[in-house]
C-alpha cells in the first residue's frame, strides 16, 4: 500500500521548521563559543561553562541534522528506495547524541556554580552530591548507548521494532528524571545560599527542569502512541521548542 503523500503546505512548514532549528541551534553554538574563546591573560570563571554549553549545543544540532536534512529532502524532492536507511540511521545517531546532550548539560549545570566548589567550602558534601548525579547519569547513558546499538532495534527498516523502541527509552526517561532533580536541586541550593555564586540565577534552574520534563512528556506520547496513531507525531514539535528554549535560558 503506497503511503499518503503529506499536504505541500504541511511539508513546506515542516521543512522551514527544520532548518530554521538547525540554524538556531549554529548560531547558539557559536555565540557560546565566542564567550570562552577571550583574551587568556584574562580571568573568565564562565569559561567552562559556555565551552560546555557548545559542546553540548553542537552535539544537538549535529545529531538531529542527521535525521532532519532527510525529512526535508524527502518533503522537497519525494520519497526514494533508499529513504528508510538514511532516516533509519539518522534516528539511532540523533538517539546517541540525545544521550549525549544530557550528560554534557549536567556539566553546564556544575560549572555554573563551580566558585563555590573551589572556594573549598563544605566540600566532601558537594563533591558527594555532584558525584551521584553523575554516576546515576553516566550508567543510564552507557545503558542507552549500548541498546541503541543492537540491531533489534531494526533502525533501518520502516516499521522499526516498538518494544526495542520502549526498552532503549527506559534508561533515558531516567537520565531525564536524574536530570530533573539535579536541576531542581540546584535551585534550591543557589535560592538558600549554599551555593555562595552562580552564574546562572536561581530561577534559571527551574525553569530548565520544567523544559526538560515537557520534552520527556512530548517524546515519550510519540514513542508510545504515534504507531497507532501517526497524527502524534506533531507533539515532537513542541518537543523540539523546549530544547530550543533550554539553549535559550543559556544565552
Amino acid at each position: 500500500m503506497e503511503k499518503k503523500k503529506k499536504p505541500l503546505g504541511m511539508r513546506i512548514g515542516e521543512s522551514v521548521f527544520c532548518i530554521g532549528y538547525l540554524l538556531f541551534a549554529l548560531i547558539a553554538g557559536l555565540i557560546f563559543l565566542k564567550r570562552c574563546l577571550h583574551d587568556p591573560q584574562y580571568v573568565n570563571l564562565t569559561d567552562d561553562m559556555y565551552r560546555f554549553a557548545a559542546l553540548m549545543t553542537f552535539a544537538l544540532m549535529i545529531g538531529d541534522a542527521f535525521h532532519l536534512i532527510p525529512r526535508v529532502v524527502i518533503n522537497i524532492g519525494g520519497e526514494r528506495e533508499k529513504d528508510a536507511f538514511w532516516l533509519g540511521l539518522g534516528n539511532m545517531i540523533s538517539s546517541i547524541t540525545m544521550t549525549v546532550f544530557y550528560i554534557l548539560l549536567y556539566f553546564v549545570v556544575y560549572y555554573a556554580t563551580y566558585p563555590y566548589y573551589i572556594s573549598m567550602i563544605r566540600p566532601t558534601l558537594l563533591d558527594g552530591f555532584h558525584r551521584s548525579f553523575f554516576i546515576l547519569l553516566m550508567v543510564f547513558a552507557v545503558i542507552r548507548v549500548v541498546l541503541c546499538l543492537f540491531p533489534q532495534n531494526n533502525w533501518f527498516r520502516r516499521e522499526g521494532n516498538h518494544k526495542w523502541s520502549i526498552l532503549r527509552n527506559i534508561p533515558f526517561t531516567l537520565m531525564g528524571v536524574t536530570m530533573i532533580i539535579f536541576l531542581l536541586m540546584n535551585y534550591v541550593k543557589v535560592h538558600n545560599g549554599e551555593i555562595l555564586l552562580s552564574f546562572l540565577p536561581a530561577g534559571s534552574f527551574v525553569l530548565m527542569a520544567v523544559l526538560v520534563a515537557f520534552s520527556f512528556v512530548f517524546y515519550l506520547s510519540v514513542v508510545l502512541y504515534a504507531r497507532k496513531s501517526p497524527k502524534m507525531g506533531i507533539l515532537m514539535v513542541p518537543k523540539t521548542i523546549c530544547y530550543i528554549a533550554l539553549i535559550a535560558v543559556l544565552l
